[in-house]
């Protein structure tokens, strides 16, 4: 028995290890993951003039992207909780890395359109994966730490992109910049296919119910779906997806359109609302976590952090409507989007608090709607900045759309109830 006692602790602390691995493996797949979304913004003018098309066009292969990680998210999230992490995170990996690299020698408009809309298929299972991975081996106690420290990848891609990928395409054209990307993708999936490895469920760091493991005990989709609280987190993750992709698409077009400033200075100051997120962030997922354990309570330490994050970002998106100064809207929209990106990890630790064993569904179906909103977004943002209002139309709407979200968490959200734990 004692020998018995000794080899469980050593597995413990083996698997306790394993989990800044697997932390390290999401937050690299992350940055990637994020360098290959927006390589495709910093090669507009070359890819234009390389396939004979305008802006018109540009925006379908935009949008081609987002429809094709639509038509994965949820799907990906039942296939992580029926064949786990290594299988599905890992042949998803090299289909987006192989139609990356396809994506450099294309000729012809409709074949490129067609594997952007594959590639984002392939790259849709990426955030359901990474939670699934990290529920898997990270304790619930500190679950939300984890989960910013791996998604710092997002703000430091969009931070990093400018000065990584316009040295790559200017050396070496936009194709050899999509060759190498997807080159470094195909690398890092033989890597986590060598490295990874799945828990042993009956040992499983974050398995809050031994019974769970029993698939018999799994709750009917159905539940998950209807699920007041998911709801209102995946509404809610929509209307985060609103103000970030807002930032990545229409940001720099606002500066440029609305005060005059050289392409220049739009780089420059476009970067500091990720650099704000770098810092929010973690603050944010180590936040979550102290409440947690002091409360045990998702509303407290999850759904509160969640809505005032929100509601503080429409009031610092609010003046921007109102100011007529250049560095007075990048001041207010960069603290805006900060404040927004903030709660990034405690909406990924809701779908593990609510659904442990279905964690990569629930994952899946609010990244759905993160997915939609980046197809929605850009288009209404576009929409209505061509307007006599200009952009103040377009922050109306973003403001509407995250104060309805803020409010959704507050009013519909609650704690788990005895059926779902």
């Amino acid at each position: 028995m004692q020998t018995s006692s000794a080899d469980t602790d050593m597995a413990g602390r083996q698997q306790d290890g394993f989990r800044f691995i697997v932390a390290a493996f999401c937050f690299v797949l992350v940055l990637v993951n994020y360098l290959d979304r927006v390589v495709i913004s910093f090669a507009i003018k070359p890819i234009e003039a390389d396939l004979s098309i305008e802006d018109g066009a540009f925006g379908l292969l935009m949008s081609a992207f987002a429809v094709g990680t639509l038509a994965t998210n949820g799907v990906s999230g039942f296939l992580l909780d029926r064949y786990g992490v290594k299988t599905v995170w890992g042949v998803a990996l090299l289909i987006w890395s192989v139609f990356m690299i396809l994506q450099g020698f294309v000729q012809v408009f409709w074949v490129f359109l067609v594997l952007r809309v594959l590639m984002g298929m392939g790259e849709g299972a990426n955030f359901p994966a990474m939670n699934r991975a990290l529920v898997d081996w990270v304790r619930p106690d500190k679950l939300g730490r984890f989960t910013s420290a791996a998604l710092l990848g997002v703000p430091l891609a969009l931070l990093l992109g400018g000065i990584i990928l316009a040295p790559i395409i200017l050396t070496l054209g936009w194709r050899g910049c999509f060759l190498c990307l997807g080159s470094v993708g195909a690398v890092l999936g033989i890597v986590f296919l060598m490295f990874y490895r799945q828990p042993p469920r009956i040992n499983s760091v974050n398995t809050r119910d031994f019974a769970e493991n029993d698939p018999g005990n799994k709750l009917p989709l159905r539940e998950v779906f209807l699920n007041p609280t998911l709801l209102a987190t995946a509404w809610s993750f929509f209307g985060f997806g609103w103000v970030l992709f807002f930032g990545l698409t229409w940001l720099p077009g606002y500066l440029e359109q609305t005060f005059d400033m050289k392409l220049k200075s739009v780089g420059y100051f476009s970067t500091l609302p990720w650099a704000l997120a770098l810092i929010l962030m973690p603050i944010a997922g180590w936040l979550s976590d102290y409440i947690m354990r002091r409360t045990g309570r998702t509303r407290a330490a999850r759904v509160h952090l969640i809505w005032i994050c929100q509601i503080a970002a429409v009031i610092f998106f609010v003046p921007v409507m109102l100011v007529e100064s250049a560095t007075w809207a990048v001041v207010f929209v960069s603290i805006g989007i900060g404040f927004s990106m903030a709660p990034n990890s405690p909406y990924y630790s809701i779908c593990a608090d609510l659904f442990p064993q279905r964690t990569g569904v629930a994952t899946g179906y609010i990244v759905t709607f993160f997915s939609l909103s980046g197809i929605v977004c850009p288009t209404i943002t576009g929409w209505l900045a061509q307007g006599s209002g200009g952009f103040t139309m377009a922050f109306s709407a973003l403001c509407v759309v995250v104060g309805s979200a803020a409010i959704g968490m507050l009013v519909v959200a609650k704690d788990r109830s005895k059926a779902e734990t």
